[in-house]
C-alpha cells in the first residue's frame, strides 16, 4: 500500500492561520452555510496547513450539507486527503471509500476517491507444486476434534490453455455438515472464472465470472443472481490460496473484494498482518505471519517461508492446525491405515477420525467422498464388548436396525433384508434401506464387520439418484476392508 506523504511550509502556515484568526472575528454571527464551511476547511488545510481543525471542518460540512450530494462528496473526499498528509492511510482509505459507499451520484469525486483507494493487492509468484494438499483439524477450546478442511491447488487444463484450480473439502462430526468448493482461475492473474461450491446445510451455488461481473446460479432462487464489481475480485473459495501469495509483513496491510456465491453477494475484507509470531502445529514448528481480517474476525497464520503454508486458522471459538502436506495424483489409491482396521480408498475420497474423543472404546472415522454428498462413516469398538450382547454380526446389524422405522420418515427395509456374508474372508452381515430426509429421498447399505479384536459397523448414506453412482466406490472399499 503507498502511503501519500505531503509536506506544508510552517511559518507561512503560522502567519496564514493568525490572519484567519483575525478574520472569523469579523464574520457575522449567523450560521455559515455549507458552501462557506467548504471554502473555509479548504484554506485551513492547504493554505494554513492545520489538518487536523480542516478535518473538523469537513465534518460539519457533513452535517450540514445534507441536501447537497456533491458539497458532501467533497468533504468526505478531503477529510481522505488530510489523513494521507498525515500519513494515516487507513484512515484515508476507509475516508475515500465512504466517498464511493455513501455518495454514487457525485461520480467525479466518486472517481477521484477510487483513484486514491488501493489498488489490487499484489501478488507473488505461486508458492505451491502441482498438486499440493494441506489437511487440517479443526478444535473446539477444550481439544476435542470436531471436524476436517483439505485445501488443494492443481493445474488443469481447457482448450488448450492452463489455469489453476482450487479445491477444498469439509466435514464437521457434531452437526454432520459437509461440503466440497472447486474454483477454476486464471493462470496469471489468478482471477476466478468459474466455481462451484456445495454444503450440506447452506446450498449449492455455481458462478460464472466475467469483466466487472459475476452470475451466480443458486438452487434456491428461480433466477441467476447477478453482480457488478470492481476488479479485481476473488470467489471466496480461493482467498486461501490468495493469503498464501500477498507480499506479507509485519504491519501489511490491504483490501480485497470477494464474492461468497453461497450467499450471492460480495464483499471488501480487510486484512492486516499484526505481528510474526512461531506456530507450533503436528507438521513442525513454523515462523508466521499472524494475518487479521477485521470483518470476520478471523485469522490465519501463513508460513514465513518459501512454501507459505496456512499453519493455523481460527474462526468462532475454532482452531484449525495444519495435520499433513502431502502431493495429489490423479487417479491414486490411498490406504487408510487405523490401529482398529485398514482399508483402500478410491481417488479423492479422504478419512477424518477425530483426536480426543471422550471415551477410547469407541472410534468414528468419517469419509468424505469427492463431491461431499455422501454421508459415511465408520464405527469400531472391541469385538469382545459387543460380544457380551450380540454374539454375530448378523445379531449386531439386526439389533441396530430395529428402530429405524420409528426414527426415518418412510423407512423400508431392501426385500433381501439382512444378509450374512463374508468380507476379506472374516465375518460380516450387510443390509440396504431407504427413508425420506425431508425433501429427499435417500438410501444406505449398512454393514457389520468382526475381525480377531474389533467389530466395525460401517454406513453409506446418500440421495437415491446419487446412491448407484456411488456404488462402484462402496464395493472398492468395503472389499479392500480388514478389520484387525
Amino acid at each position: 500500500m503507498l502511503r501519500t506523504m505531503l509536506t506544508v511550509s510552517r511559518p507561512v502556515g503560522l502567519v496564514l492561520l493568525t490572519c484567519l484568526s483575525i478574520a472569523s472575528l469579523s464574520l457575522p454571527a449567523t450560521a455559515a452555510t455549507a458552501a462557506e464551511l467548504l471554502e473555509k476547511a479548504i484554506y485551513t488545510e492547504e493554505t494554513v496547513g492545520n489538518l487536523e481543525e480542516a478535518i473538523e471542518i469537513y465534518e460539519k460540512v457533513l452535517t450540514e450539507s445534507k441536501k447537497s450530494i456533491n458539497a458532501s462528496a467533497q468533504a468526505q473526499y478531503r477529510i481522505g486527503t488530510c489523513y494521507a498528509k498525515q500519513g494515516k492511510a487507513e484512515e484515508a482509505a476507509a475516508a475515500f471509500q465512504a466517498v464511493v459507499d455513501n455518495y454514487p451520484g457525485a461520480t467525479d469525486w466518486v472517481a477521484k476517491a477510487k483513484s486514491r483507494l488501493p489498488g489490487a493487492p499484489e501478488l507473488l509468484p505461486v508458492p505451491w507444486g502441482d498438486g499440493d494438499e494441506m489437511l487440517f483439524e479443526m478444535k473446539l477450546p477444550t481439544g476435542m476434534g470436531i471436524g476436517h478442511q483439505v485445501f488443494r491447488v492443481a493445474k488443469t487444463e481447457k482448450a488448450d490453455r492452463k489455469f489453476w484450480e482450487c479445491s477444498a473439502w469439509q466435514t464437521v462430526t457434531i452437526n454432520g455438515q459437509a461440503g466440497k468448493s472447486h474454483v477454476v482461475a486464471d493462470w496469471e492473474t489468478f482471477a476466478p472464472i468459474e466455481s462451484q461450491w456445495k454444503h450440506t446445510m447452506l446450498g449449492d451455488s455455481k458462478a460464472r465470472y466475467g469483466k466487472g461481473q459475476v452470475v451466480i446460479d443458486m438452487v434456491n432462487k428461480d433466477e441467476p443472481v447477478t453482480l457488478d464489481y470492481d476488479d479485481p475480485v476473488y470467489d471466496n473459495e480461493q482467498v486461501a490460496e490468495m493469503f498464501r501469495r500477498l507480499p506479507l509483513k509485519e504491519g501489511y496491510t490491504t483490501k480485497v473484494n470477494i464474492v461468497p456465491i453461497l450467499m450471492g453477494t460480495h464483499m471488501t475484507l480487510t486484512l492486516k498482518v499484526t505481528k510474526i509470531e512461531t506456530i507450533e502445529c503436528p507438521v513442525g514448528s513454523f515462523e508466521c505471519f499472524r494475518l487479521l481480517i477485521d470483518e470476520l474476525k478471523q485469522t490465519f497464520w501463513i508460513s514465513n517461508d518459501e512454501h507459505r503454508y496456512i499453519v493455523r486458522f481460527e474462526a468462532g471459538g475454532v482452531v484449525a492446525n495444519l495435520t499433513e502436506v502431502r502431493q495429489y495424483k490423479a487417479d491414486e489409491s490411498r490406504t487408510l491405515e487405523h490401529e482398529r482396521f485398514t482399508m483402500t480408498l478410491p481417488p479423492d475420497w479422504f478419512a477424518y477420525s477425530p483426536s480426543n474423543v471422550e471415551g477410547g472404546k469407541k472410534t468414528r472415522t468419517m469419509l468424505i467422498d469427492p463431491n461431499a454428498e455422501v454421508n459415511s462413516r465408520v464405527i469400531a469398538v472391541p469385538r469382545e464388548l459387543i460380544q457380551e450382547e450380540r454374539g454375530s454380526a448378523r445379531e449386531w446389524l439386526e439389533w441396530g436396525m430395529k428402530d429405524n422405522p420409528k426414527q426415518m420418515e418412510a423407512f423400508s427395509l431392501d426385500q433381501k433384508g439382512v444378509e450374512s456374508i463374508t468380507i476379506g474372508g472374516q465375518e460380516a452381515a450387510q443390509t440396504y434401506y431407504e427413508f425420506q430426509d425431508g425433501d429427499k429421498s435417500k438410501k444406505a447399505r449398512r454393514t457389520i464387520v468382526y475381525g480377531d479384536q474389533w467389530a466395525v459397523d460401517f454406513r453409506f448414506v446418500t440421495t437415491m439418484d446419487h446412491f448407484e453412482k456411488c456404488q462402484t466406490d462402496f464395493e472398492k472399499i468395503l472389499h479392500s476392508l480388514k478389520v484387525n
